[in-house]
């Protein structure tokens, strides 16, 4: 890599401390020195925007705005940062769902931690010298899931981003008009949700009024998962009132799995379930009830 790139600026995101600076540490003794530190998902934003970074290397559970939800938001179009940045994210729960969920939000490499030097190294020079290709789709921006590329294929789509227009029998959900009217409800909701504070009444009854928006657009699209996911997060808004302090982790919770409830397809319904269930639990956990069955 050549001096130029290593002089390019790389953020790195994570609530704590020691994190960052064993991270930075990392990159110094790979020859990048022009690294600079974020504690949570409002600074992240900010210090993107001011310093428009070649590299972000944030952790999956970043307070106030997840790693996804940081990448669905520069994926998609933030301010004037370029929807290339290249981003890792760091996680302790490699699990398959959550890995799912990361490629979907558009990541560029995950890294699983504790790692070694070696395997930092190897995601930064993946994302400088081998970058995947970007696809900007009706279904999905971020880069290619295909490390290999075959340039002149033209055989049929079996990509999971591919378009669903076409396919026979599709719910009204998944025809891409509608798909695309509901992501921007959830982006709204991503938006509003950035920096929620204890107290913040108005900025709570926005968040409210987009959830009820995503559950009635659900509602006429007959997607009842995505509903049931709304539904939930109303639920618990309701249930702490205006004055209440909401946890951020069941926000980002909610929001996150809107986000991949608004990628997966028909075909993937217990998924899709499985999801709800698990943001009724949350909620039902956290407002101290059981679920009566």
């Amino acid at each position: 890599m050549t001096t130029t790139i290593k002089s390019q600026h790389i953020i790195v995101a994570d609530a704590v401390g020691h994190t960052r600076n064993l991270v930075a540490d990392v990159l110094r003794s790979l020859g990048f020195y022009s690294i600079i530190h974020a504690r949570d998902g409002k600074e992240l934003l900010e210090l993107t925007v001011e310093y428009e970074p070649r590299i972000v290397i944030t952790t999956s559970r970043l307070p106030e705005l997840s790693g996804l939800e940081y990448t669905r938001l520069i994926r998609w179009g933030y301010k004037n940062v370029s929807r290339l940045l290249s981003i890792i994210v760091m996680t302790d729960t490699p699990t398959r769902a959550f890995l799912d969920a990361a490629q979907a939000s558009g990541v560029d490499e995950m890294l699983v931690r504790p790692f070694t030097a070696q395997a930092m190294h190897v995601r930064i020079k993946a994302v400088i010298e081998r970058p995947r290709p970007f696809i900007d789709s009706a279904v999905y921006v971020g880069p290619c899931r295909r490390r290999r590329m075959v340039e002149d294929y033209a055989g049929p789509l079996r990509r999971f981003v591919d378009p669903t227009d076409d396919m026979p029998n599709a719910s009204p959900w998944e025809l891409e008009p509608n798909r695309q009217a509901v992501r921007k409800c959830v982006t709204r909701l991503s938006e509003l949700s950035l920096g929620l504070t204890a107290g913040d009444r108005k900025k709570l009854r926005e968040i409210y009024s987009a959830t009820k928006q995503t559950e009635d657009l659900a509602d006429e699209t007959k997607d009842a998962m995505m509903g049931a996911a709304a539904r939930s997060l109303g639920r618990y808004i309701m249930a702490i009132g205006a004055n209440g302090v909401p946890d951020p982790e069941v926000m980002t919770t909610h929001i996150d799995a809107m986000h991949t409830l608004g990628l997966l397809s028909g075909a993937q319904h217990r998924e899709r379930e499985f999801l709800v269930e698990g943001l009724v639990r949350v909620v039902d956990k956290r407002l101290g009830r059981s679920k009566v069955a």
